[in-house]
């Protein structure tokens, strides 16, 4: 019975779903490559290939594809991702899920600290010309907000919007949670604002957010349910 109990409770919320075993993992490797890729881009062996890159992608002049591509970067700002979190926070605490509201808001405020904080430290400059009419961010480039954001809370609000969806409404909500990740870090080397190697290090930093997050919230869950 308990056990039926913690399968149906894994379901329902990401963390618990990737347990303690995915947590480690998760963070571990994500943190792992973000150290790499940020190596990389202190000592400028990034540079080659985020000309390339840049270059290429700048080649494209399309007026359907800019619109698209602006749509989806907003997705990736502050207010989207801060929205996106607080209303699904909210939802489950209408269900009697503190807990897992909380967890939430600390993992989207927490993403949110940790970019601010990674910018700072690395104080990498913006690509001095924008391929497209877009208002430069003030803050610095590395890593991107909007991409580590995006990877820290998206994969949490998809699976709290099917989590009682069948495997398959499951795999394919995720599947396009996971084209919108990727898609908001194209959209800022579209855009320009971003080297490919920033969209990376926001990556990285936020899946390896994720799997820290999912890792201390298990850990106490299981503690609590040892206690009662």
């Amino acid at each position: 019975m308990k056990r039926d109990q913690k399968s149906k409770r894994r379901q329902r919320f990401l963390p618990l779903a990737i347990g303690t075993t995915g947590g480690v993992a998760l963070a571990g490797i994500a943190f792992w490559f973000f150290k790499e890729q940020a190596e990389v881009v202190v000592e400028g062996r990034a540079d080659r290939y985020d000309t390339a890159i840049m270059k290429a992608l700048h080649t494209i002049d399309n007026p359907t594809m800019h619109r698209v591509m602006e749509a989806i970067t907003n997705l990736g700002s502050h207010a989207a991702i801060g929205t996106a979190a607080g209303v699904t926070a909210l939802a489950m605490v209408t269900k009697g899920r503190k807990h897992d509201a909380w967890t939430v808001v600390i993992s989207t405020g927490g993403a949110m600290a940790i970019n601010t904080i990674l910018k700072n430290i690395f104080r990498r400059q913006r690509p001095k010309e924008l391929a497209r009419q877009i208002k430069l961010p003030a803050s610095h480039s590395f890593p991107s907000g909007h991409s580590l954001l995006s990877a820290a809370t998206y994969p949490i609000v998809a699976h709290h919007l099917v989590q009682n969806q069948s495997l398959p409404v499951q795999a394919t909500v995720h599947t396009l949670a996971a084209m919108t990740i990727l898609s908001v870090g194209f959209s800022r080397i579209y855009f320009g604002v971003h080297f490919p190697s920033d969209v990376l290090g926001g990556f990285a930093a936020g899946f390896g957010w994720l799997g820290l997050t999912s890792l201390s919230h298990t850990v106490v869950e299981r503690s609590d349910e040892s206690n009662r």
